[in-house]
């Protein structure tokens, strides 16, 4: 039975995952297009950035990494590195810190709204409460399933969520199974 629901729970967690962080960029492309002047929101990344590369030559290697990072643990600071070299190629740009760091960032966030009793731990319970919530925002018509356009409209609104900076998610509002078309008809 732990195995049966091990899988879903994994599976939840990905799309949570994968939700929220094309959401953020989602948010970012938008904002761009509006053409409004906004602060920009990697400033204090690339402060961090400047600061960690020593050279002044628009790259972190790992030596300066983890020289200059305030990691007390030199094999964390060396992981964190590496993740954020996401071509492979030895130095860390300001652009894939940023990248990192968003990312980084995004996933505390999810796993904090996976940790329902916030004691920073996920249990199978929480990521399995929580999926079902996504589920029930996704099944838009309450038949026990989730088409593609039931999901872009869960998404959709997700989307308005984050850029109206709402914490909650929305009511779901139900569609009339019978007006949408029937597979085959």
């Amino acid at each position: 039975m732990r195995n049966m629901i091990f899988v879903p729970a994994a599976l939840a967690a990905m799309c949570l995952v994968s939700l929220s962080m094309f959401s953020a960029s989602a948010v970012e492309v938008s904002a761009n297009k509006e053409g409004k002047k906004q602060p920009d929101p990697d400033a204090g990344y690339k402060r961090i950035f400047k600061r960690l590369d020593a050279d002044s030559d628009g790259a972190v290697t790992e030596k300066e990494y983890v020289e200059r990072s305030r990691w007390q643990d030199k094999n964390k600071a060396r992981a964190i590195w590496g993740a954020s070299d996401a071509n492979g190629d030895g130095k860390v740009t300001e652009a894939e810190y940023c990248r990192n760091r968003r990312v980084t960032d995004k996933a505390k966030e999810v796993f904090a709204w996976l940790d329902a009793n916030r004691d920073g731990k996920v249990t199978e319970a929480e990521a399995i409460d929580r999926a079902k919530r996504i589920f029930a925002e996704m099944d838009r018509d309450g038949d026990g399933q989730a088409t593609i356009p039931e999901a872009l409209g869960a998404r959709w609104q997700w989307q308005v969520q984050i850029q109206w900076g709402k914490k909650r998610l929305l009511p779901v509002r139900k569609e009339n199974p019978a007006a949408r078309p029937q597979p085959g008809k």
